[in-house]
């Protein structure tokens, strides 16, 4: 037993989220299990231990929930579990998000989309977190580096109104990007302050929440750089710690 296995009392959690009834030669627990130890370790597919199934197998279970969105389903469901279980009177949907992104170098071949940031003079890709007041994530978007946070800031937004959240209020955004989340999707936002004349890290209100979630997701040392040949792929691995994370909460 690794130390990323699910208890039983996990995988009911993940059960009555995700229901399955079908007769599988390998358990989903098991290739859950599988993903979890895949996200935590960094290790390849290939080198996956023997006590799980094949990486074949495994990758396509990786690939396919994907596709139809069920690692961002489980992701906010837990989210929504989590907040109701800690304050039984907190709204599952959070009234206010906070939006930031971070670039993060590449694998040196295998990733398709990739860019140059000439701020932090990254080759790899950006990543676009929206995370609630207690830096639980609540979408993601990932793209080159080399794109402006407007463009990203859209496309994560977007993807938080397709998870039906109401209303959050506060994100970390330029000005255009905030009047046009006011037009198109009715939020009220507000832009961080920066700081100025300060030569060492001090949080800043609102701001540093979304910072801490950073730092809790590179524990998974798959996120260490951008191993993922695709720009969705690496949005669910993402997921995959952000899952990994909110389950030991359970």
């Amino acid at each position: 037993m690794y130390e990323t296995d699910l208890t039983d009392f996990q995988w009911q959690v993940i059960q009555e989220i995700l229901p399955d009834t079908r007769r599988r030669k390998h358990s989903l627990r098991l290739i859950v299990n599988a993903l979890l130890y895949l996200t935590k370790s960094g290790c390849q597919w290939r080198l996956l231990p023997r006590e799980f199934p094949a990486f074949p197998l495994v990758y396509y279970y990786f690939r396919r929930w994907q596709a139809d969105g069920r690692w961002a389903a489980l992701n906010q469901a837990l989210v929504r579990r989590h907040r109701q279980r800690a304050a039984p009177s907190r709204q599952p949907n959070p009234r206010v998000a906070v939006l930031d992104a971070q670039s993060i170098k590449c694998s040196e071949r295998g990733v398709l989309d990739q860019g140059f940031d000439g701020h932090k003079k990254i080759q790899g890709r950006k990543h676009q977190l929206v995370v609630d007041t207690d830096g639980l994530l609540l979408a993601a978007h990932v793209e080159p580096a080399h794109e402006n946070d407007r463009v990203g800031g859209k496309a994560a937004l977007q993807k938080l109104a397709q998870q039906r959240y109401e209303r959050p209020g506060r994100c970390r955004l330029p000005r255009r990007l905030a009047q046009w989340t006011r037009e198109h999707c009715g939020w009220r936002l507000e832009t961080a302050p920066g700081l100025t004349g300060s030569a060492r890290f001090t949080p800043v209100p609102t701001r540093w929440v979304v910072e801490r979630t950073i730092s809790w997701l590179q524990w998974d040392r798959r996120l260490s750089r951008d191993y993922e040949c695709e720009s969705a792929a690496a949005e669910a691995t993402i997921f995959l710690a952000s899952i990994r994370h909110l389950i030991r909460k359970f």
